[in-house]
């Protein structure tokens, strides 16, 4: 039995499932409630979290004691960032063809407490409940794709917006909170740091040496947050046509609640969470991008870097510094002709979405030419 098989029209595995018990107590205490349907879920996270515990204890340890021998070290990290489908997840996958750098893989961001202490033969059983696809889209996963580590932040403490997905009666807070750091207490905010520290030092001694890729929309607004944990850290910002953005954000979390929620939730609130936390993500990144000196950000256009994307991609090596382009040119366009095939969907939108993405939006219409 795979985990894509489904009991009662729902699927089996959960995200959750990779979570420790402290984090499992915490957003189960905040979830207000799990459905009956999903109850089976939940069971199996709990029982695979006291099961992985001892062993997860090991692994930090064994990752204290290896970041105490210098194992740590490497170039700074580089962070993509933009809202979501703006172009994100192209961008990670074209420079993930460059073989200096590491981005985590479904593992990796699956099991965070525990990827490093997986042998051969675990790792390969494991790989077997992959799902084929990113979900959300027709893009496919294999063991070494690489990922975004929002959901391993999500599954090793409780501020994330994933647990607005899992625990949608909270849709806004969770994505206020896990997003922009709003409202939360203080002691919330140092356990994320605390974790993204140990995520990052996991990462970097699982790299080797390698300069990490971290992809991260909710991390568009840390700037300062990330500048504190990594202060040579550089970045890429992509940003895409508005009403793109927004239909195919909604479409996206739409999809990831019919998969994942734990309980019952209303497929009109996305729409408008999708409308003010834009606009409020940018005003973060903005007040924070003034810490950075010169040749630590670079920007680029989705429809540019997808019309041109070689081209793109020099100026990003170029602007942050990143080392030589020509000998990973030939890499990235190898990806490029296996994806040529890959069709994005276009997402018609009504007359008063479009309306209401113009007016919320306008900073993005008016700052980028939309």
């Amino acid at each position: 039995m795979t985990p894509w098989l489904r009991r009662n029209g729902h699927r089996i595995f959960h995200p959750l499932a990779g979570a420790d018990v402290a984090t499992l107590a915490a957003v189960l205490r905040q979830g207000g409630g799990v459905g009956p349907l999903h109850l089976h879920r939940v069971a199996t996270a709990v029982g695979a979290a006291a099961i992985r515990a001892p062993l997860d204890l090991l692994e930090r340890r064994m990752v204290e004691r290896l970041a105490g021998q210098g194992r740590a070290a490497g170039p700074p990290p580089l962070f993509i960032l933009g809202h979501w489908r703006s172009g994100t997840t192209h961008l990670l996958n074209l420079l993930a063809q460059d073989e200096r750098f590491t981005a985590p893989d479904p593992l990796a961001v699956g099991l965070p407490w525990g990827f490093l202490s997986l042998n051969a033969f675990w790792r390969s059983r494991l790989e077997e409940w992959l799902p084929p696809d990113r979900i959300i889209d027709a893009m496919p996963v294999d063991p070494t794709s690489p990922q975004e580590d929002e959901l391993a932040l999500g599954l090793m403490q409780p501020l994330s917006y994933y647990h607005g997905i899992f625990f949608p009666r909270h849709l806004h807070r969770a994505f206020r909170q896990g997003v922009l750091f709003e409202g939360c207490r203080p002691e919330a905010v140092a356990l994320w740091r605390r974790r993204m520290t140990h995520y990052l030092t996991k990462m970097q001694i699982y790299a080797g040496g390698q300069r990490l890729l971290i992809k991260n929309p909710a991390h568009t607004p840390k700037l300062a947050e990330l500048l504190a944990l990594c202060p040579n850290a550089v970045f890429v910002h992509i940003h895409r046509d508005p009403y793109e953005v927004f239909s195919s954000t909604r479409r996206m979390l739409l999809t990831l609640l019919r998969e994942f929620s734990l309980q019952a939730y209303d497929p009109q609130a996305v729409g408008g969470l999708v409308l003010e936390l834009y606009p409020a993500m940018m005003a973060r990144f903005d007040r924070d991008r003034a810490l950075l000196p010169p040749g630590r950000l670079v920007e680029i256009r989705y429809d540019r870097f997808v019309a041109d994307p070689l081209e793109t991609l020099a100026e990003v090596y170029g602007g942050l510094g990143l080392g030589p382009f020509g000998p990973v040119k030939p890499y990235m366009e190898r990806y490029l002709a296996g994806v040529c095939e890959y069709r994005r969907a276009r997402h018609e939108l009504e007359d008063p979405d479009r309306r209401a993405v113009r007016r919320r939006w306008a900073f993005a219409f008016d700052r980028w030419r939309y």
